[in-house]
């Protein structure tokens, strides 16, 4: 039978031999100077454009997916709009993100981004 932790395990694996590394970014404060923001940097995560069967409603061509582990972002979840990602140095805006969960357990969490 197969359990939340094996699911985030083999996800950690997968994520560790062919992922890259991203920042998750999220403002605490609407302003400021510096802006106040937590950072959670180095973690794993698969990016990849779009595919053309999910452009649809409001996606557009240059937005892209992101698949993470819960791992090391526990004290962001639940992802939501308007936190931010930083992908090759450049910052994304988070535009959905979904929360894959297996006995009430967050496994997996995908995100679409723009930016």
């Amino acid at each position: 039978m197969t359990n939340p932790a094996s699911l985030i395990a083999d996800l950690d694996a997968a994520l560790a031999d062919a992922g890259e590394t991203v920042t998750v970014r999220r403002y605490t404060a609407p302003t400021g100077s510096p802006r106040p923001k937590i950072d959670i940097e180095d973690v794993p995560a698969a990016v990849r454009p779009v595919k053309p069967d999910e452009l649809v409603g409001d996606i557009q061509q240059s937005d892209r997916v992101v698949v993470m582990s819960p791992t090391q972002i526990g004290a962001l979840l639940p992802m939501k709009i308007g936190d931010k990602l930083l992908i090759a140095g450049a910052e994304v805006n988070v535009q959905f993100a979904g929360h894959i969960r297996v006995q009430n357990v967050v496994v997996r969490i995908k995100l679409m981004v723009r930016g």
